[in-house]
């Protein structure tokens, strides 16, 4: 836990403005942090500031209604579908407001996928 504390630092400084982000982006990475370890997949710390800025970018965007474009719907064959479930499954939690779209599942699933791949080789 320490480590995404500390990932959250470098990306942001701690503002009062960003505190609310900075607590939703940590709950999306518990949840990511908790899968992995489930799957018995680690993730290095370099990977882990990817996503920690991609999350918390997405926390931003979610905040402030913003949408990414539309991706094409064969991108999602690139990506071992187990990713993209965990990629749904993190960003889809029953407790969430947001209504995170194909794009945003997709862009997390392509960090989930860089990680197995890294350590189980391609599919």
């Amino acid at each position: 836990m320490q480590m995404i504390d500390d990932i959250l630092k470098e990306l942001t400084e701690t503002k009062l403005d960003y505190l609310t982000e900075i607590s939703e982006s940590k709950q999306i990475l518990r949840k990511i942090e908790e899968e992995f370890r489930l799957m018995e997949i680690h993730i290095p710390r370099d990977r882990w500031l990817a996503i920690g800025a991609h999350v918390l970018a997405f926390v931003r965007r979610m905040t402030n209604g913003e949408r990414l474009p539309v991706i094409e719907a064969e991108l999602f064959a690139e990506i071992h579908p187990d990713m993209v479930t965990l990629s749904h499954k993190v960003l889809w939690e029953e407790k969430s407001a947001w209504q995170a779209d194909d794009t945003e599942v997709f862009l997390l699933a392509v960090h989930f996928e860089a990680i197995r791949a890294m350590q189980m080789g391609p599919s």
